[in-house]
């Protein structure tokens, strides 16, 4: 039961990509002919408006069929009569929904979570706070010599720090109030990233529509950095590619274990590999949405149109790689299903 709530759950996020072309499309003008979810032979079908809306057999992602995109059709409601502007953002339109998709997951998550407070709950083992004798039930009134009257304030007193800064913490505890300073710790998920090596404990108040948004729209720019520095690690090779990759087997094996473990997990699971679908669809390779991107860019760079011919060619090479990229990540999704490996190694 939890490989089809996985399936279907990644199903969903690549229908909201293609909704996202679709919408934009039509808002810009272009004739969109059919819009599916799945593929495969067609169990419902239904045409509204000049758009054929279907359903299919086989219930793995979706596809948008927009007029003068893929086919020789020409006129006013074409894709390629259309000024740059409006194509681009009509091939942007589908990474940006995946992106809000994760920022409303956020939110709906943070907005159930409680509001955590500058009292400490726990102190980490090897950090700054563990180091310097913090303990559970202090509470932080000041970073760096500046108030700090919210978790959320303390965030910010250290978020432009790196590991290593020194920094000075002031706390109350027994109603005294005490200083500190020492260095900050790494986040052993993001190396960049200081931590104090405190959890707060929380309130009673749950945040609000506007602050799930904002940390939301915080949680899913992070991603994005996270995964601008993994893609950055694998082109140095200080990643390993066996372990960092994933066919959609080893990404439906991973859904479907979180998804025994809780709605909430699940869903936040989904926030993220909606990130991830969108960074990749950005990649600057054709069939990719960046390659579009890329073309269209090259077309405003050089006041021409770039040839069919070398979109082409070029499309053919970005095919075979994301062709030998595919076949690779389902070796070694295969291989650790027979080896007893776990798809995600651990830390």
């Amino acid at each position: 039961m939890t490989i089809l709530v996985a399936i279907v759950g990644l199903s969903a996020l690549i229908v909201v990509h293609e909704l996202g072309h679709m919408l934009v499309a039509k808002a810009m003008g272009v004739k969109v002919t059919e819009f599916g979810v799945g593929f495969g032979p067609p169990l419902l079908k239904k045409k509204i408006g000049k758009t054929l809306y279907s359903l299919r057999i086989i219930l793995l992602g979706g596809f948008v069929k927009m007029a003068g995109m893929n086919d020789k059709e020409e006129g006013p409601e074409s894709y390629n009569s259309k000024t740059a502007w409006r194509r681009a953002l009509i091939i942007f339109a589908g990474p940006f929904a995946n992106l809000l998709t994760a920022v409303l997951i956020f939110a709906v998550v943070f907005m159930g979570i409680s509001v955590p407070t500058t009292e400490i709950e726990t102190v980490v083992p090897e950090s700054l706070a563990a180091d310097v004798g913090l303990k559970e039930g202090d509470r932080i009134v000041a970073v760096g010599g500046e108030d700090v009257a919210s978790w959320r304030q303390f965030q910010e007193a250290i978020g432009d720090k790196r590991p290593g800064d020194e920094v000075e913490l002031v706390v109350e505890r027994d109603g005294e109030l005490r200083e500190y300073s020492g260095a900050l710790t790494a986040d052993e998920r993001d190396p960049e990233r200081a931590l104090v090596g405190v959890k707060p404990k929380a309130s009673e108040e749950n945040y609000g529509l506007l602050e799930g948004l904002w940390l939301g729209t915080e949680q899913t720019g992070r991603l994005i950095g996270l995964l601008g520095w993994f893609f950055g690690q694998l082109v140095t090779g200080e990643v390993d590619l066996y372990d960092s990759v994933s066919s959609p087997i080893g990404v439906v094996g991973v859904s479907s274990d979180v998804a025994s473990q809780g709605t909430s997990s699940f869903v936040q699971l989904l926030a993220l590999i909606s990130v991830n679908l969108a960074v990749f669809n950005l990649l600057p390779i054709l069939p990719l949405d960046g390659g579009h991107l890329f073309f269209i860019a090259a077309e405003k760079v050089l006041r021409r149109p770039v040839s069919a011919e070398t979109i082409g060619r070029v499309a053919a090479v970005g095919i075979a790689l994301i062709l030998m990229l595919f076949v690779f990540s389902t070796y070694a999704d295969l291989s650790k299903i027979f080896t007893g490996q776990p798809f995600i190694p651990a830390p």
